[in-house]
């Protein structure tokens, strides 16, 4: 009697499996069968259509902000934005304390106001040397002529002293021996002494020649060149002093909201700092970066210009709509997988695809980096 009673569970279940395939194979016979009429006809599946999923993103792509490219560590003085806030291009984000890099800019002015005035000096000798040159040849003339009169004044004298020697000696009578016209000469001080500041003078104008050939190849343009060259030099410190001083408060660089920061009083950044001060999410167009695996790639080759459709990966029910701007050219690693660190990547095509809408009334905005699924046609 127990036995039995075991048995009718099993029973019963053959029954229903029995009539579950009867009526399974009725079902397929009424569809295979003519429809009623006026009943509406099932669409066939699309042709050729791949559904593949991706992500939104702005257009321009969102802004990792700072830390300033110095070379330095830099402390954050002050926040001047919050999360949420919206920024246009220019605006202050974030004060670093800028106290190392401030007293550098004075001290490039100076050397930039010094290297001004050696050029403004050597542009007046550059034009004064002609007049110098002009001025060295009429003084080595004046030498010349004063020569010239000395020479003449000295063969006077001694042409006159010489008539002297010729003359007979008082007293005596006598004509001077030629022995003693050499010691009467040699003993005449006037003539030596005129005859030492004509050599003196002959040497005088030697120098002042040697003066007017070194001068004659005086490169007159090597100052102003050299102050120009510092001027340029001084000229770039001024400019690397002055863009560390402005990089020290960090600008939103596109128009946006501030989505994230991270960044907190007296916190310090360097150059190996790889975490950025804060992000940025570019108001205007969205796109969807959908990424197609390499087997379904010739099914969307042909798609630029083709609308598609974009759902939420999590609400099947929410549809907005796209154009295709781009089908890519290349099979490269998933955005996501593009660090370094990444063993082994997966490479896909990346279509790029313009959102119509991405804020249809009665719909919730697509937002930059959600996970959404686009259907090709």
């Amino acid at each position: 009697m127990t036995v039995r009673w075991k048995a009718v569970p099993w029973a019963a279940g053959v029954v229903l499996l029995a009539a579950t395939l009867l009526g399974a194979r009725l079902l397929d016979q009424t569809d295979a069968s003519p429809r009623a009429a006026g009943a509406p006809a099932k669409p066939a599946p699309a042709v050729g259509g791949v559904t593949v999923l991706g992500s939104v993103a702005s257009d321009p792509p969102e802004s990792a902000v700072g830390p300033p490219a110095l070379a330095a560590l830099l402390t954050v003085e002050k926040l001047l934005v919050a999360e949420g806030q919206a920024v246009a291009v220019g605006d202050p984000l974030v004060k670093f304390d800028d106290a190392q890099v401030r007293e550098k800019l004075p001290q490039a002015r100076a050397g930039l106001a010094a290297a001004r005035e050696d050029l403004v000096k050597a542009e007046a000798q550059k034009a004064g040397f002609p007049l110098q040159l002009q001025g060295q040849e009429l003084k080595i003339r004046t030498l010349r002529a004063n020569l010239k009169e000395g020479e003449e004044e000295f063969r006077i004298g001694r042409e006159q002293f010489e008539r002297v020697l010729d003359l007979r000696l008082p007293g005596t009578g006598q004509i001077r021996t030629p022995a003693e016209k050499v010691a009467d000469r040699a003993e005449n001080l006037d003539l030596r002494k005129a005859n030492e500041a004509l050599n003196t003078l002959r040497a005088t104008i030697d120098g002042e020649e040697l003066k007017l050939q070194g001068l004659k190849l005086t490169p007159v343009d090597a100052d102003v060149r050299a102050a120009t060259a510092k001027i340029a030099q001084y000229t770039a410190t001024v400019a690397e002093a002055q863009n560390a001083l402005d990089a020290c408060t960090l600008k939103a660089r596109v128009a946006g909201v501030v989505e994230r920061i991270y960044a907190t009083p007296g916190q310090t950044f360097g150059p190996a700092s790889r975490a950025p001060v804060l992000w940025i999410v570019p108001a205007g167009k969205r796109i969807v970066r959908a990424e197609v695996e390499s087997e379904f790639a010739p099914r969307v080759a042909d798609k630029e210009g083709t609308k598609v459709s974009i759902t939420d990966s999590s609400n099947f029910a929410v549809t907005y709509e796209g154009v295709v701007r781009r089908v890519g050219t290349a099979f490269l690693a998933k955005r996501s997988q593009q660090d370094a660190l990444a063993l082994a990547p997966t490479y896909v095509l990346e279509c790029v695809i313009d959102v119509t809408d991405p804020a249809p009334p009665g719909k919730p905005p697509l937002r930059v980096g959600q996970p959404v699924r686009v259907s090709f046609p």
